[in-house]
């Protein structure tokens, strides 16, 4: 049975506090309440929710101030209602006499949350005083061992940071006290802890962030300065254990500032002077979640609603033609001297003159998808280069590739000497053997050119066979619990390739290529070997919410593709199948993987010129890649089909807002309008940056795979729906596009 507000108020006289009537100094929110008691000539608040259990009031620690290293808390000493408002002032005096002033309006929101408006200001400044920050602190009042309590913070800490985080990551070490993040490390400036005995779930948002900063925001030496404009969110253990904020934005006990997770503080502070003010707006809210899977979306869609993100437009057929014409342009063969056909694995920028011509077939080098793209465009338009040089690249791959019984290889470093053969890398490969993403991902795209060459009246056997012969390997090389291995020796051990690296959390991405090569050749063992891995990912991935290994050169970390890779195999097997628990657990790993999304503006660095994502485009789209590092790319975009189809299967419009900017945003560092690199080929972008310090710092080459995140989700529309213009998409009635995404 809920409690009642009255009850909520008897409840704290029995623990002895003096309240006041409700109609006085308390408000409602739903289920929620903020309720006052006055303890002599000052005031404190509590936070209720009638569904938590059990109903324990949570305390709020609104009145914090670190400074000169002294911690200082305080109560409120005036507090009223004014219309519906919670008017609250108090002040902290530092033991050298400077005052610092609070001034808080809590008001209710919707759903339960509550928002606080807080300015501070500074009076009597004693010049002993030399730096400040201020706190706020949303108590959950258990003192639980933190590897019991499940956290949320976008793209740095999820339910199985403990287990699958390497060392040298944020929030790894249980022992530690403090888990403080600067927010533009974050994709949204949110923190969630979510109780698992019941389901109590509290968040904590800093709204209408604006992290400013400037060129000295370096180091971990503590910084003093004014202009330091963020905040840090994160978890607080010391008697209970807390959601806090803290401004400006200092992070500890262990930081990223030098990348290092060292066991100290990057303080960042400001100067004790006057005329210095904190103005912030935080919105915090309890609640209850059936499971962690639903915390996660909930907190993180109301945090993105709350920020609105905005579509930044791109013509997008000018996009993919200029990207089309790209992989012309570079593509390179015999009449260049090379004994193998392909593409640069990597191209200078701003100059965009090749630094490397070596080829990977999948994962970063996408060599095969980039010569389907090209083929199939060449087929489009009658481009008969287009046409020879897409085919040529994947005659390559078909003839050249595979070991005997069926295993590809997936690195060649072509020649240009006459006469002479380039070389397969073996165990040299700082990968490995074969990566099964890179092999799949490779052999994707080759049984796409040939099911594009059949429609077109070409016969290509010679591809077909390779897929079926690398899918027969599949099917043999399975574990018995369903699982593949992260990577394979390319030498035979006993008959048998042996694993490179054991670990097994790369199945998914066998999944959708043993899909599409049921659907190819209606061969039932393709899809049973899908089947059985599906159900090892099921257990290994989905229930426990653990998303690791997929970025190979980065392995066994919790990461952002890993969850792409997911959201792939799940929609896969449903299309496949049409079982709903391979949709649900699509719907599940795409939540995910958008919290590592940046949903909000991170300004570049005042006063410092681009050194590499424009100064003056949206970071909004761009995503963190792995954890235990700051390297954000566009690499979502490859997505934008698939939160597409989610919508459309689901009615969720949040899928949609999500595919728009993926199809847009995403194309921010691309010369898609040859503004950015003027005479150049208007396919190149940056390969990776840092959205925090050194704020967009870039990777000054374009990689192959740049090319393929953002064509192979054009591509898919058009195959699916006939159009990758959205606008153009939704005026169809939805029974339309409901049919054209049902059919494969």
């Amino acid at each position: 049975m809920r409690a009642t507000l009255p009850s909520v108020l008897t409840f704290l006289a029995i623990l002895g506090f003096s309240t006041l009537a409700a109609d006085d100094l308390s408000l409602s929110s739903g289920n929620s309440h903020l309720i006052a008691h006055q303890d002599a000539s000052s005031y404190n608040l509590v936070l209720q929710n009638d569904l938590l259990t059990p109903a324990i009031p949570l305390p709020i620690r609104a009145l914090g101030i670190v400074v000169n290293d002294t911690s200082l808390e305080g109560n409120y000493t005036s507090l009223k209602n004014a219309g519906g408002h919670l008017m609250a002032s108090g002040t902290l005096t530092s033991p050298h006499g400077t005052h610092f002033i609070f001034q808080d309006d809590y008001h209710p929101l919707a759903q339960g949350a509550w928002q606080l408006d807080r300015t501070v200001t500074i009076a009597q400044p004693n010049p002993n005083d030399l730096y400040f920050n201020s706190v706020f602190r949303l108590e959950s009042t258990r003192t639980q061992v933190i590897t019991e309590t499940e956290v949320f913070v976008p793209s740095i800490w999820y339910r199985t940071n403990f287990i699958s985080n390497p060392h040298g990551a944020l929030a790894t070490h249980p022992e530690d006290q403090d888990f403080i993040f600067r927010e533009d490390r974050l994709p949204l400036p949110l923190v969630v802890l979510r109780d698992p005995q019941n389901g109590n779930t509290l968040s904590l948002l800093h709204a209408e962030a604006n992290p400013t900063t400037f060129t000295s925001d370096t180091g971990v030496a503590r910084v003093i300065d004014e202009r330091l404009q963020f905040g840090a969110l994160g978890i607080s253990r010391h008697t209970t254990t807390s959601l806090t904020f803290l401004f400006p934005g200092s992070e500890g006990q262990r930081n990223h500032v030098q990348r290092s997770a060292s066991n100290r503080w990057a303080w960042r502070s400001h100067p004790v002077k006057a005329g210095i003010r904190h103005q912030y707006q935080l919105v915090f809210q309890t609640t209850q979640t059936a499971s962690y899977p639903a915390a996660v979306a909930q907190t993180w869609t109301a945090a993105f609603d709350r920020y609105h993100p905005q579509v930044r437009p791109v013509n997008l057929e000018t996009a993919y033609q200029g990207l089309i014409a790209t992989l012309d342009h570079y593509a390179v063969g015999a009449t260049q001297g090379y004994d193998a056909p392909g593409f640069p694995f990597s191209i200078k920028l701003p100059e965009g003159t090749v630094r490397a011509y070596n080829y990977e077939s999948g994962f970063i080098g996408r060599q095969i998808p980039n010569a389907y793209y090209l083929l199939r465009e060449g087929l489009k338009q009658h481009r008969g280069p287009w046409i020879k040089k897409g085919s040529d690249i994947l005659d390559f791959w078909a003839t050249q590739s595979l070991l005997p019984d069926g295993l590809p290889r997936t690195w060649y470093d072509p020649s240009t000497q006459p006469q002479q053969h380039g070389t397969w890398r073996h165990q040299d490969n700082p990968r490995g053997g074969t990566a099964l993403r890179t092999a799949c991902t490779g052999m994707e795209g080759l049984l796409a050119a040939w099911k594009t060459s059949a429609q077109n009246g070409i016969t290509k056997p010679t591809w077909l066979a390779s897929c079926v012969a690398f899918g027969d390997w599949l099917v043999a090389q399975q574990n018995a619990d369903g699982s593949y291995y992260l990577a394979y020796d390319h030498a035979l051990t006993k008959g048998v390739h042996q694993p490179r690296d054991a670990s097994k959390t790369t199945t998914t991405n066998s999944i959708r290529f043993l899909c599409q090569l049921h659907q190819a050749t209606h061969q039932l063992a393709y899809l049973q070997a899908a089947q059985r891995a599906g159900e090892y990912a099921y257990k290994t991935s989905h229930l426990p919410y653990a998303y690791v290994g997929s970025v190979i050169d980065n392995p066994n970390v919790i990461d952002r593709e890993s969850g792409q890779e997911a959201l792939y195999a799940f929609l896969a097997l449903y299309d496949a199948t049409h079982e709903a628990r391979w949709l649900e657990a699509a719907v599940q790993a795409a939540h995910y993987t958008e919290t590592w999304m940046y949903a909000y503006e991170v300004p570049a660095t005042e006063g410092t010129p681009s050194v590499g994502f424009p100064s003056d485009r949206s970071i909004v789209g761009q995503t963190i890649i792995a954890s235990g590092q700051s390297g954000a790319d566009l690499g979502l975009a490859f997505s934008a089909f698939e939160y597409y189809r989610l919508y459309l299967f689901t009615g969720d419009s949040h899928f949609l807002k999500i595919a728009e900017l993926l199809l847009h945003n995403t194309k921010q560092a691309l010369n898609w309008d040859g503004s950015l690199y003027p005479e150049q080929p208007r396919g190149l972008q940056l390969e990776a940056f840092t959205v925090t310090l050194p704020r967009r710092r870039g990777v000054m080459e374009c990689l192959s795979w740049n090319f393929a995140a953002h064509l192979d989700p054009l591509v898919r529309f058009q195959i699916q729906f006939g159009d990758f213009n959205l606008d153009a998409l939704e005026k169809l009635p939805l029974s339309q596009r409901q049919e054209l995404n049902q059919s494969r």
